[in-house]
């Protein structure tokens, strides 16, 4: 972190990873019909997000899947000392793309609710489904999102 100017450092996050930190971090991605799941404990000062392209693994078995990706996020939380009760989370992607008619995206999100109200996670934001992509940004000190709406991604959105 620059002390001088007090910025927190920024990370992009691609499709198919997860980042954790206890440092804080504007952990930032791009998301279309990828699900992106915000973990926060505001006890521990932890935070973490996962960035999934498929619900269920089809041959390997890797976090570009959310089968795989979301229990290893909830399981590196709890690994690095955040306490499950104390556990948030923001929902964000899952959008359709109308010209394609695929259901990826609903398929994305409701895996993310229905794994994480299984394992009892609280919730406290979604922002799911719709036509239209998003810029996400993640503060995971203080467990705040920016979510950018986007017509269409363009190349610059990435980075």
């Amino acid at each position: 972190m620059d002390s001088l100017k007090g910025e927190i450092p920024k990370y992009f996050l691609q499709p198919g990873y997860i980042f954790i930190s206890r440092e804080p971090y504007l952990i930032h991605t791009v998301l279309g019909s990828c699900v992106s799941v915000c973990v926060w404990d505001s006890r521990s000062k932890i935070g973490g997000m996962n960035h999934y392209i498929y619900d269920k693994t089809r041959k390997i078995r890797n976090t570009r899947y959310g089968e795989v990706s979301l229990p290893y996020l909830i399981k590196i939380m709890l690994k690095e000392g955040a306490k499950k009760e104390n556990l948030k989370v923001h929902l964000l992607g899952g959008a359709q793309n109308p010209n394609l008619g695929s259901s990826l995206g609903k398929a994305n999100a409701d895996f993310a609710i229905s794994y994480l109200r299984k394992i009892n996670v609280e919730i406290i934001s979604e922002d799911l489904g719709g036509e239209l992509g998003r810029k996400v940004v993640f503060n995971n000190l203080t467990g705040e999102i920016i979510v950018y709406k986007l017509n269409r991604i363009r190349s610059e959105d990435w980075y």
